[in-house]
């Protein structure tokens, strides 16, 4: 680390914040457009039981991702707001023809990197390879917007591809991906099917600043508390890669109510991590309750993207 950790006792827990966590400029776009147009949602704006509950509490439905388009007419339902993970380019069509307007909150990295990045890439003769989760949405989504593209999460699918792919071939990936795991595969499409493959991390800014904190952060800290949806692609992954380091002392909650006191024994330097869908409020929420489960001292620090530890403004003071 940049600096000495703060002095700690037996009866002193030091709780630092991951650089970063908490929820991207995407998502909070796409939140934001949700609440604003208070129309139907094409499936959950984001992986997060809690930001999908607050929602519905104001009376936003949310449908089926893949809704059959004929019973959304058949409904009257003329306007729909498009998530965060993206929309299938054909579905985004149909809706256009059958005159449902819809509101889209996309990520701009989806729509202007991933998607351009495969336009500009097919334009040149290349075959595009996604690497990433084929039953993930924003895969379902990237895929549509090229011709043929081929999806690898597995070495078994990746010696499934194709013996002729061609002389120019380029990966890319889910923005969401752990490094690791797109080089992993990368190389092995290298190894089996086509040693001239190029590659493109096309992993997103605020995935990869999260991703390089937690990995950072669990190499020094006793426990880690990651927070958010356990069907969110990113936090999950910010789960693993914490538990390289801390395997028997990596929690992922996505809710307070999980969070177990004695996960806090022993404990002087806990660590807490959120993925981009993972509101800041809900990180506070867990602050606030190890707080309440700790019996001694309880020291809130943040962590900068540079690895110093600063003061947390969490509530009115750092320490409770």
């Amino acid at each position: 680390m940049a600096t000495e950790p703060v002095s700690t006792s037996p009866a002193t827990l030091e709780v630092v914040i991951a650089h970063s966590a908490g929820t991207c400029f995407g998502v909070e776009d796409a939140i934001e457009m949700a609440e604003a147009q208070k129309k139907p949602i094409l499936g959950p704006i984001v992986h997060n039981p809690i930001v999908v509950g607050h929602l519905a509490d104001q009376g936003i439905p949310v449908l089926e991702r893949y809704s059959d388009l004929d019973s959304l007419e058949h409904e009257g339902i003329d306007e729909v707001v498009i998530t965060a993970h993206g929309y299938p380019k054909e579905l985004k069509e149909s809706l256009e023809r059958r005159g449902i307007r819809f509101h889209d909150a996309t990520c701009p990295v989806l729509l202007k990197w991933v998607y351009g990045k495969i336009r500009t890439y097919e334009a040149q003769g290349y075959a595009v390879i996604l690497v990433g989760n084929p039953d993930h949405a924003e895969i379902i989504a990237s895929r549509s917007y090229g011709n043929g593209i081929h999806v690898v999460y597995s070495p078994e699918e990746v010696e499934a591809l194709p013996d002729d792919l061609g002389d120019k071939v380029v990966a890319f990936c889910q923005t969401t991906i752990t490094r690791e795991r797109f080089e992993n595969l990368v190389a092995e499409i290298r190894r089996v099917k086509v040693p001239h493959l190029e590659a493109v991390d096309t992993r997103c800014k605020p995935v990869k600043n999260q991703q390089n904190a937690v990995e950072r952060l669990s190499q020094w800290a006793d426990a880690m508390i990651i927070v958010g949806g356990f069907d969110s692609s990113n936090t999950t992954n910010l789960a693993r890669i914490s538990r390289r380091h801390l395997p028997d002392h990596t929690h992922h909650v996505d809710s307070v109510d999980l969070l177990d006191p004695a996960w806090l024994t022993g404990i002087t330097r806990l660590g807490i991590g959120g993925g981009t869908s993972t509101p800041k409020e809900q990180i506070q929420a867990v602050q606030r309750r190890v707080g309440e489960l700790h019996p001694g001292r309880v020291i809130y620090r943040r962590e900068e993207r540079d690895g110093e530890l600063v003061k947390d403004d969490f509530g009115e003071d750092d320490v409770v």
